[in-house]
């Protein structure tokens, strides 16, 4: 049975686990872990909040805007924390703030040469 997706422009607090050794600056390392989510198909900008070293990695909650395909469902706030909390070295999705995302529709006929 085929499910019907959506895209949504998101905002949300997430708490996840960048490598130490990820090239670029701590920007770089966040917005790779989220672009690392299958269900994201950008992120359009962070704010770290908290940073916390570990041994391996480095713990960081973040406010993040992206936009995200997910299963069309009526809380799509849901779907998309769901969406968001399968990928890997994401610990938790919190305050998820959704807005579905209006199809570019282009009614006119293709033109051919």
């Amino acid at each position: 049975m085929a499910t019907a997706n959506q895209t949504v422009q998101i905002t949300a607090d997430l708490t996840m686990h960048v490598p130490r050794n990820a090239t670029g600056d701590l920007g770089d390392g966040v917005t790779n872990v989220v672009r690392g989510v299958s269900a994201v198909t950008s992120v359009d900008g962070i704010d770290v909040q908290d940073l916390r070293p570990r041994l391996n990695d480095l713990q960081v909650t973040a406010t993040v805007t992206a936009v995200v395909t997910v299963a069309d469902a009526p809380d799509i706030e849901r779907a998309t924390a769901d969406a968001l909390a399968d990928g890997f070295g994401i610990d938790s999705v919190a305050d998820v703030d959704a807005t579905r995302v209006a199809a570019d529709h282009d009614d006119r006929a293709p033109e051919y040469a």
